[in-house]
Parts: C-alpha cells; structure tokens; sequence
C-alpha cells in the first residue's frame, strides 16, 4: 500500500500574535482539501461525522441563513476554499447580509469588498450580466476568488490576513470557522437538501409572515435583516395566489401519489432527490403531462476550468477595518459612495407585441414570456424535453408545472395547502414558513434564473465551472453527464443514468472530475456490479450512491497508484468536495493524512470507488427510507430555531445616499 503525505506544514503563528496561543489546525493539502469527516480537518472540527446524530446543542444555536449553505458550498469547492471560511468571513462582516451599510473604509456588499479590489476581483457567478457585490452569489464568489489568489488553499491564515490586513481578524474568521466547522455533516447536509427549491407558486402570491418579494428585490436604508415567524405546531401553510395560477415541482423528483382524498382534496405529492416530500394539496386541476428529458444525440460540453487562476496574487485587502471591530456594527463614512458594479456588454433583447405565437416564442418570446413571469424557468430547454403523462412514479424536472389553483365557482378559495416532510423514517411534517422564505430569497440571488432563462446551462458555447456544477439539479445533471463527451460511461451505466436511478452527488463529482481536466472512465454504477461487497456487506452501488472509476484520461487506475500518479491527483480532487457533496469513501490502494474517508482495500487495485451515505432508498416507500441523521422530534426544534432566525434582505445596491 502507499501513503501519500502532505506536502504543506501547519502555517507558523505570527511573531506578534497574542501571548496566549491558540492551537493551530493540522496541516492543509496541497489542493487546499479539508480533513475528512465532513467538518474539515483544517478547521479542527470536533464534531466530524456525527456517527450518533445530530447533538441538540448544535440545532440550538444555529443562526446561518439556510439559503446560503449551498452557495458557500459551491463557491469553496470551485475555488478549494473552504466553505466555513467564507461564512465566517461572511458573518464577521455583514452578519451573514443583514446590515449591508458601506463600512468607514469604503467597503461595500454583502462580503465587504473594496471598490478597488472588486473591480478586479468580482464574478458575475450567477450569470444574469452584473458583477453585483449586494447579491449574495457574486459576492461569496468573489471572496472564494480572493483567497484563492492569496494562496488561502495552502495557508488559510495567510488567505485571511491578506483578506484584512489585522491579526485580530484573522484569529476571529478562524474561530468562527471552527465553530461552524463543527456542525454535524447531518445537519448541513438536511438543510442544504431543503433549501435548493423553487417557490410552489407563479406570479403572485401570498403566507403568513411571507418575506416580501419586493423588499427582496430592492431595500433601501436601515439594517438589511427580516424576523421570521413560525409555529411547531403548524404542519402545513396555505399560499393565497390568483384564480388559476401555475403551482410548479419545488424541485427535480418523482411522483409519489396524485389524487383526491378527504383531507387533502385534490393532490399531489413529490419525493426529491434528497428524500424529501412536498405535498400541494385543494389544487383546482392537475396537469395531465410534464416535460421530460429528451433523449438526444452525445455531444461535447464545454467547462470552464476547475480551480481557475484568480489573476495575480492580491497586492491590497478586499477589505479593511480601521479599528478592532465587527465589520456589520461600523457606520458608513459621510459622503462615501462606491462605485457602480460593472456591467457586462450584451446585444439588446428582441421584443416581440405577441411573444406566445409559435414563431415568436421560438425567436426569443419565450424567454420575454418568463421575464414577465408567464412561465416557469426549466432546468432543460424546450428542445430538450418531451411531454409525458403524469402519474405515479413519472420523474419531473424542477419548475415544471404540476397543476393550477382553483377558479371561482369551485366552491373553494384560490389556494394551495403545502406541506414538508423531510427525510428520514418517522419524520414529521414540519412548519414549511421558513423552507419558504429560503427559497424566497435564493430565487432573489437568480442564481436558478436569471434573465428568465436557468442560467445553468452551457449554451451559446458559455462554459460551467465547478461551482455553477455543484448547483445544479438532479435533472440537468442527467442531462449535461450523458452529453458529456469527457466521460466515459458504460451503455448500462448510461441508462442508470437516464433513469435517474443514480444519485445527484455521483453525477456531480463525474461532473467535477471532468471540468477539473480528469475524465472519468466508469466501471460500476447500480447496474454490473453485485448488491454485496466482496466483504459481505450491502454495497453503496445498489441504491445508486457510489460510483467505480477505472481509468483517468485513458490511464488505467491499474498499475498507476501512488505519489504522483493519476490516482493521487483524482482523488485530492475528489478530497476537494465540501458539505453533503463530501463523499463518505474514497477506496483506491492510497490513504492521505488527515483524510478520514480515504481507504485502502486491496481489492481496489484496478479502480476508485467513490461512495455517498444512502439518502433514500430509490423505489421504495416512504417507511421503508432508511433513517436521516435528524430525530422526528429534532425536526421539530431546528424549525422551530430556524424561525427565530432573522433572514436578510436581499437589495440591488447600497442604502439611498450612502
């Protein structure tokens, strides 16, 4: 067997630190990859694994707004930062978003950047035209950018400090980062599975306590933050919307039940990916067809590179900090004002007075059609989808249109009942207000759709990075992967695919192999591989969460393992996923020091196994789910916790005259 060892020593503690040392975290991979477990061994976390669930402790104290997980998640696996780095960054300066006031130094955005230092440092990451430090995706991002230009993949404190030039700053990032870092892999892992969802509901609409849309688009002034409210005993909520509104899939999954029933009315019920289930209940009618992947012809997609060079190593802070305090307490500088985003050069959009006739739709109306809010934005084209019948078990894409509410003279309300049950045998079915809210803010992001159209996608030859990979659903993920012509996937394997009997996490880390200049050769998905391991146990393969990688870039895994070789560089890649993405097993003849989930079995000389903790079982009923790391009644106190945390207002630009 052959150990690799880590090439980067712990970074020393600066001359003019504290007397009192703090103990420093163990050493980072060369890829800037965290130690296994889930919370990253370059935090030193304690709490990694939670092979005994989730402690109340953690449920009790949690206050980062949902919506964020999986956009911290993305943006420090593209760039090999870490995504608790970029939270507490996030938190020391803005309190996650909820006061976004330009700071006494001119900082500006929802991560503080200086005007300066984001001219050349800002992304438009969610691709609707605009390098915007007040949303969200571009500004978080940005900083995984910065860090990484400033060798934060290799020294942490390093990254940090050239961040903000102050020691005090860089030991309060990194101990918020150890704090977060602890949070159990269970936790994050159900929140980040909630939070990726769309609002039930095109065009108008209306819950209790709802966040406003319209403050979501545009806040001027005062602290950036909203107070939530919820009920543990509230097991539904009702959306009020116009006659005859659109009600869409929340997310990409398959259809559990449809029909009528006493309680419910006219209904039907989702499972996610995840293994979740929504249920949209006293609908007026129910879509007799959905869209569905189109089976097409292979062919190339184009990626953006996996950990894109950040320019030149940063010679000024993103940030400063004039005086030891936190950044979202300080008050803005009189007079200052930043200066505009840029924005990216684009042709001028074609109008048409009648955008839903066949030929104008196909001509661009439909993207006009959705920006007026007619129609929901797809993960898929229309070229790429054909209708089906729905019913039971048909698999629907996110967005897609399930049904419409009632219209008068029905007898009932315009009106959906909707309701959460998330995974886990026994789970209860939770207060769905701030699930709502989340999702409410992330489509403010745009990062599902800007300019009415998904920005996810490669057309017009735009390549994807790591991070716009990570993001995507389950469906499109199909749809990209089969297209894919840098992976190589056996005819059997292919149809798992097409049959969305392979998980999201191992189509997203094919995908990531494959941007990262690594492609994959598959041996083994579901099909062509036994349902026990050769050591007696039930193999991951059979529910479709692990993945068998035989050759790299056409060099055999067989007889190329070791320092330097193609195994060692696919698997620190690998090491590179965060949060749920993590994989649970990484089995090849190498093992890596601080890496917990690296194994070596000598039955793996000839591939890579990659591996994911079950989430569902694919088929199966919902009392046959295996158990999710969440107590029933610990679902009721993250909710019930989840509502008292105060969710930020997502605004356009900076507060009126500042």
């Amino acid at each position: 067997a052959t150990r690799a060892h880590d090439g980067t020593p712990a970074p020393e503690p600066r001359k003019h630190k504290p007397a009192k040392p703090k103990p420093e975290p163990p050493a980072a991979a060369p890829d800037g990859a965290a130690g296994g477990g889930g919370a990253g061994g370059l935090l030193g976390a304690a709490g990694a694994g939670a092979p005994l669930g989730v402690p109340n402790f953690f449920i009790d104290r949690f206050r980062i707004p949902p919506f964020l997980l999986p956009i911290y998640q993305a943006a420090g696996t593209e760039y090999g930062v870490r995504w608790e780095v970029l939270a507490a960054i996030n938190e020391i300066e803005t309190d996650y978003g909820r006061n976004l006031n330009v700071s006494s130094a001119g900082a500006q955005g929802w991560m503080q950047f200086m005007p300066a230092t984001w001219k050349e440092y800002g992304v438009d990451a969610n691709r609707d035209g605009v390098r915007d430090p007040y949303n969200p995706v571009d500004a978080i991002f940005a900083a995984a950018r910065y860090l990484r230009a400033a060798g934060a993949d290799k020294d942490v404190r390093r990254g940090i400090f050239a961040y903000n030039h102050a020691d005090w700053y860089v030991d309060s990032v990194m101990l918020r980062a150890r704090v977060i870092g602890g949070l159990p892999a269970g936790l994050v892992g159900s929140l980040t599975g909630l939070t990726q969802g769309r609002f039930p509901v095109l065009g108008r609409a209306h819950y209790a306590g709802q966040v406003s849309r319209r403050a979501v688009r545009r806040v001027r002034g005062g602290n950036a933050a909203r107070p939530v409210e919820s009920s543990a005993r509230r097991h539904g909520i009702t959306i009020d919307a116009r006659a005859g509104s659109r009600v869409v899939a929340v997310n990409d999954g398959r259809v559990l039940a449809l029909g009528r029933s006493r309680r419910l009315g006219r209904f039907l019920r989702l499972q996610d990916a995840y293994g979740n289930e929504f249920t949209y209940a006293h609908l007026g009618t129910l879509a007799e067809r959905v869209p569905a992947p189109r089976p097409r012809a292979r062919r190339r997609i184009r990626h953006a590179d996996a950990l894109p060079a950040a320019t030149r190593r940063p010679t000024r802070p993103a940030s400063e900090t004039r005086r030891r305090a936190i950044r979202h307490a300080s008050r803005p500088a009189r007079g200052s004002r930043p200066a505009p985003a840029p924005r990216a050069r684009g042709a001028k959009a074609r109008l048409f007075a009648h955008p839903a006739r066949p030929r104008a739709r196909a001509a661009g109306g439909r993207v006009q059609l959705g920006a007026a809010g007619r129609a929901p934005a797809l993960a898929l084209g229309s070229g790429d989808t054909r209708a089906v019948a729905l019913r039971r078990g048909t698999q629907v894409i996110g967005g897609s249109v399930l049904g419409r509410l009632a219209r008068p003279g029905e007898g009932r309300r315009a009106s959906l009942r909707f309701e959460i049950r998330p995974v886990g045998d026994g789970a209860p079915r939770i207060d769905p207000k701030p699930i709502l809210d989340g999702w409410e803010l992330l489509e403010a992001t745009a990062i599902y759709r800007a300019g009415a159209r998904n920005p996810l996608t490669s057309r017009h030859g735009r390549a994807l990075t790591i991070g716009q990979i990570l993001l995507m659903g389950k469906v499109q993920l199909q749809r990209h992967l089969l297209r894919n012509r840098r992976i190589h996937v056996y005819p059997c394997g292919r149809r798992d695919i097409r049959l969305g009997l392979v998980d999201r996490r191992v189509l997203a880390t094919l995908e990531t192999l494959a941007a990262s200049g690594l492609e994959p050769t598959v041996s083994a998905l579901r099909c062509g591989h036994g349902y026990l391991t050769s050591s007696g146990n039930v193999s991951e393969h059979s529910s479709g969460n692990a993945v068998d990688i035989a050759a790299i870039n056409g060099i055999p895994i067989a007889g190329h393992q070791g320092r330097g070789s193609i195994t060692e560089q696919a698997i620190r890649r690998l090491l590179t996923l965060q949060g749920p993405m993590e994989p649970h097993q990484i089995i090849s003849l190498m093992t890596f020091a601080g890496h917990a989930n690296t194994l070596n079995l000598p039955d793996h000389a000839d591939h890579i196994h990659v591996g994911f903790h079950p989430l569902y079982r694919p088929g199966s009923t919902a009392a046959r789910r295996v158990d999710a790391d969440l107590e029933p009644e610990q679902w009721i106190g993250l909710v019930d916790r989840l509502s008292r945390i105060e969710n930020p207002v997502l605004r356009s630009g900076p507060p009126a005259g500042r």
